[in-house]
């Protein structure tokens, strides 16, 4: 079949990169995939592998939904050639919630993949307005996200979970924790990912003293560039905290941190970064909710629950993983984590929801 694929984003981040698995499968499904995105990135070069079978078309008109434009849902986009004459398509993310409507006009089969966690009346008008009628199928990068769509009143029914992809790990390598010991924070600096608030933990009387070293690896996107000085500002007196710019990959800190702090100011959907850092051999720690819920304990990493007070909550968690760290604590064994990231386990799953939105075809209500 020609696949169409709709996303709102062309970066190296979290839905992108499960994006580029999807793909992938499709690929391997034996289908052609053109993916529409609205700007120039990097997922053009991610997916060259696969040669003609996986196409990048930048479209500056694809109807993103933003927060700041959420009366965009109103309106009823049209298909663009490639879409609109597509065997099936994919809309990826909430994002391009707006093209669910027009779809369904049209009786083209697709699904919704949804990568968000937006509890709230904002997130759930949303839901509620795109997702909630009719029969197509709903996949979710969670558990987490599967309930906040069903609270929301998507039929839980429609929603399959569909964990991202990571080839199987046969031995998790050994690392000696570095003396003084190294934690670090990974993820677009954008005021929400936890790079402040770590760092203001490190300034706080509960580790003010501690010998450890902070690195702090993302770069903010254009217009987050204050979430960026914030950061700056806060660890510019304490030379223990290093911000160090985008880092290539997880894989390109092997050797040079020992632990991962994750410590978004909100529940995320996924996280990514904890299954990542397990498979490099190093710890997490993070907030015990949202998806890291799930994906936190399978890889031997410490939750903490979220309160009012993200200093303590911080300090608590970090205190903890660098015991853990210095000790050497076991992580999980590979055979208990690879089969939830198994390519071929998704593979079916893409398959059985394609299955399913090319029977759910129905009139627009």
């Amino acid at each position: 079949m020609k696949i169409a694929v709709l996303h709102g984003s062309n970066d190296s981040y979290g839905a992108t990169r499960v994006l580029i698995q999807e793909v992938e499968c499709l690929v391997r499904l034996g289908h052609d995939v053109s993916v529409f995105v609205p700007h120039d990135g990097p997922l053009a070069d991610s997916l060259a592998h696969l040669g003609h079978w996986a196409v990048v078309t930048i479209d500056p008109g694809l109807a993103v939904l933003r927060r700041s434009r959420l009366a965009d849902a109103l309106r009823l986009p049209s298909l663009r050639p490639g879409v609109a004459d597509a065997d099936f398509v994919i809309v990826w993310t909430l994002a391009l919630a707006a093209y669910v409507p027009a779809l369904r006009l049209r009786k083209l089969p697709f699904y919704v993949s949804v990568h968000e966690l937006l509890p709230g009346p904002v997130g759930g008008i949303l839901v509620r307005g795109l997702l909630a009628g009719g029969r197509f199928p709903v996949s979710a990068c969670s558990e987490a996200t599967a309930g906040w769509l069903a609270g929301a009143g998507v039929d839980r029914r429609r929603v399959t979970v569909m964990s991202p992809v990571f080839s199987p790990v046969a031995e998790l390598p050994a690392h000696e924790p570095h003396e003084p010991l190294v934690i670090g924070v990974v993820g677009r600096v954008n005021g929400h990912k936890g790079h402040l608030e770590v760092a203001r933990a490190f300034a706080s009387p509960a580790l003010r003293d501690r010998d450890w070293k902070l690195l702090l690896y993302g770069a903010p996107f254009p217009g987050q560039e204050d979430a960026l000085d914030a950061v700056r500002d806060a660890i510019a007196h304490d030379d223990r905290i290093t911000y160090l710019g985008e880092a290539p990959s997880m894989a390109a800190l092997a050797g040079t941190i020992d632990a991962v702090a994750c410590f978004p100011s909100k529940p995320e959907p996924f996280g990514l970064v904890p299954v990542e850092a397990w498979r490099l051999g190093i710890r997490s720690a993070g907030y015990a909710d949202g998806g890291a819920a799930e994906v936190l304990p399978l890889v031997g990493g410490i939750g903490v629950p979220r309160t009012i007070d993200p200093v303590a909550d911080i300090s608590a968690a970090l205190c903890a993983v660098a015991s853990a760290t210095r000790e050497r604590a076991a992580l999980p064994e590979p055979a208990a984590v690879n089969p939830v990231f198994d390519l071929d386990r998704r593979m079916r799953m893409v398959a059985d929801v394609i299955a399913r939105a090319s029977d759910a075809r129905t009139p627009s209500r």
